[in-house]
C-alpha cells in the first residue's frame, strides 16, 4: 500500500532531480571550499546527493532547495571531517605496501651493509689501502696507479677482482644468513 510520502515522491521525482542535477557544480564548489581537496570533495558530494535523495520528500517545494541542499552538505562535510580525524592513522592500502617494501629494503641494506664490513675484514691490508684510496678518497685510477707503481689496467683489473670477490663473499654470508 502507498504512503503519501511515497505519492509525492513518484509525482515530484523529476521536479527534484531537476533541482539537484542543478545543484550539482554549486554543491561541489561549496564542498571543495571547506575541504580543499576537490577527490575528498567529490565523494561528499555523492554523500550528500544520497542524503538529499533520501530526504527528499521533507523538502517543501517553493521554499530555497540551494539552501536547504547547502545545510546538508554542511553536515556532511562535518562528518567527513570528523571521519577523518578519526581515522588519520588508517592508512591506503598502497601506502601499506611502500611502507613495507621500504622496511624490507632498509633490512636487507643493512645485512648487506654487515656482510660487506665483514667481507673487508678478510681482505688483506694493501688490498683494503687500494679500495679505500680509490672509494673513500676518490682517486681516479691514472693517480692510483702512480701511487702504487702499476699500470691503469693493472689496478683496474686489480680493483675488478676484489669488487668481485667481495660480492663473492657478501652473497655467501647472506645466503648462510637466510
Amino acid at each position: 500500500m502507498a504512503t503519501e510520502a511515497d505519492d509525492r515522491r513518484e509525482s515530484g521525482d523529476e521536479g527534484f532531480v531537476q533541482l539537484l542535477t542543478a545543484e550539482q557544480f554549486k554543491l561541489l564548489r561549496y564542498i571543495a571550499i571547506w575541504l580543499g581537496d576537490p577527490e575528498a570533495a567529490s565523494n561528499v558530494l555523492q554523500d550528500t546527493n544520497l542524503v538529499l535523495w533520501r530526504k527528499s520528500t521533507e523538502f517543501k517545494r517553493g521554499t530555497n532547495f540551494s539552501a536547504w541542499a547547502r545545510q546538508i552538505a554542511y553536515w556532511e562535510v562535518r562528518a567527513y571531517v570528523r571521519d577523518e580525524r578519526r581515522d588519520r592513522h588508517v592508512f591506503s592500502e598502497e601506502v601499506i605496501e611502500q611502507l613495507a617494501a621500504k622496511t624490507t629494503n632498509e633490512s636487507y641494506d643493512a645485512e648487506v651493509r654487515v656482510s660487506l664490513r665483514h667481507c673487508l675484514q678478510q681482505i688483506s691490508k694493501a688490498n683494503l689501502r687500494l679500495l679505500q684510496k680509490r672509494y673513500e678518497e676518490g682517486l681516479s685510477i691514472t693517480a692510483l696507479a702512480k701511487q702504487v707503481g702499476k699500470s691503469d689496467s693493472a689496478v683496474k683489473v686489480g680493483l675488478l677482482r676484489l669488487r668481485r670477490a667481495l660480492l663473492k663473499c657478501i652473497k655467501l654470508r647472506l645466503a648462510d644468513s637466510t
